[in-house]
């Protein structure tokens, strides 16, 4: 269950990362990129504590990563990130037919620790969070149609969850309301466009959707 590289040099890395695989180690020894970037690259890496994770995905969702090899990357893309200056694309399969077939989604987040779950409420509520996306359908299928949806802001399963709450939850996603058993949910972090933090040039990172 190895990554695939999409672009790499001194800097930085961006992976393909397989759907079940963690983004980060844990103490059980699971799969996971943080190893696996250690092991590809260690003599490039130039932070104390490893690779330097710029933002995750969950564990079935499959797709890009992008992680710096050196302290000063990992802050300007921090940076970034957080002034909304990266623009992250997924591409979901979801069961039914949104209607509209393009649309923006606003709502409040709460994460709920105890369940493992995005909770989502139309107003906010005490510890919510706002929660925006924009989707658009691409391909409608026989029970369900294929979405590109761009998020505004990076919420605890916000993608997962929003989607659920409108009644057309992710393909195989249980955990939020889809009745058909997967090994892995239909959720794929398909394009990512950032500023190299080094070089000034706008790299744009494609993955291929496998559903």
């Amino acid at each position: 269950m190895n990554p695939g590289i999409l672009f790499e040099d001194r800097d930085l890395i961006v992976l393909d990362k397989p759907a079940g695989m963690q983004v980060e180690k844990d103490p059980f020894g699971t799969p996971n990129l943080e190893d696996f970037v250690s092991e590809h690259c260690p003599r490039e890496i130039r932070i104390k504590s490893g690779p330097g994770i710029v933002h995750r995905l969950d564990k079935p969702t499959s797709g890009i990563v992008l992680i710096a090899k050196k302290a000063s990357i990992l802050k300007q893309l921090n940076s970034d990130f957080a002034e909304r200056k990266v623009m992250k694309q997924y591409t979901a399969e979801v069961s039914g037919r949104p209607d509209p077939a393009a649309s923006t989604l606003g709502h409040f987040l709460v994460k709920d620790d105890a369940l493992r779950k995005a909770i989502i409420h139309e107003n906010e509520v005490p510890n919510s969070k706002k929660a925006v996306l924009s989707y658009e359908t691409k391909e409608v299928r026989s029970d369900s149609t294929l979405l590109k949806i761009v998020l505004q802001t990076g919420r605890y399963h916000q993608i997962r969850a929003q989607l659920a709450h409108m009644g057309h939850p992710v393909i195989g996603d249980e955990k939020y309301g889809s009745r058909i058993t997967l090994s892995r949910i239909h959720l794929h972090a398909s394009r990512l466009e950032f500023t190299h933090p080094k070089t000034g040039k706008r790299l744009r990172i494609e993955s291929p959707v496998p559903f």
